[in-house]
């Protein structure tokens, strides 16, 4: 019995008119496995990220997150999804664990596992003594912080 990849690309081709930005990309991230994703300027990268997080299709390839493919099953596929974008996405005014709840309510996780994730992730972050502080107070390495908590939530 073999484990369904966390991430799996299959073919995946994206062009902006007649230029290639992705031609035929596969690969496979096994579930618990980190990756890396580098490369020069122009290569691709923002727009596999694009394709993975469906902000952009692409009608060569398939994506598939967690099992489930990205065409023809889309919210389940995404919301195996934790993303943290380049740009901050917290809401400044207010505290770490207000932006954690409201993060975990729009994905329809309820107030008690909610309570019980946040406290588990902020651990993890090395955050938990901040969890009553406006995000405004923090500096810019501890909201980083608070992102990559949310998106693991």
């Amino acid at each position: 019995m073999s484990i369904t990849p966390a991430l799996a690309i299959d073919g995946l081709s994206y062009a902006y008119g007649q230029k290639r930005a992705l031609d035929q990309v596969s690969f496979e991230v096994g579930a618990g496995q980190c990756a890396i994703l580098l490369g020069p300027n122009g290569a691709g990268k923002s727009t596999l990220f694009s394709l993975i997080t469906h902000l952009y299709d692409s009608r060569d390839g398939h994506i598939r997150i967690a099992g489930h493919d990205i065409k023809t099953d889309p919210c389940r596929a995404l919301a195996q999804l934790g993303v943290v974008f380049q740009q901050s996405t917290l809401d400044l005014d207010l505290t770490v664990r207000q932006n954690l709840r409201y993060h975990a309510a729009l994905h329809g996780i309820g107030r008690r596992e909610a309570d019980q994730r946040i406290g588990e992730e902020l651990q993890r972050q090395g955050m938990l003594e901040r969890a009553g502080e406006k995000v405004r107070q923090l500096n810019g390495g501890h909201r980083r912080r608070v992102e990559i908590a949310r998106a693991l939530l």
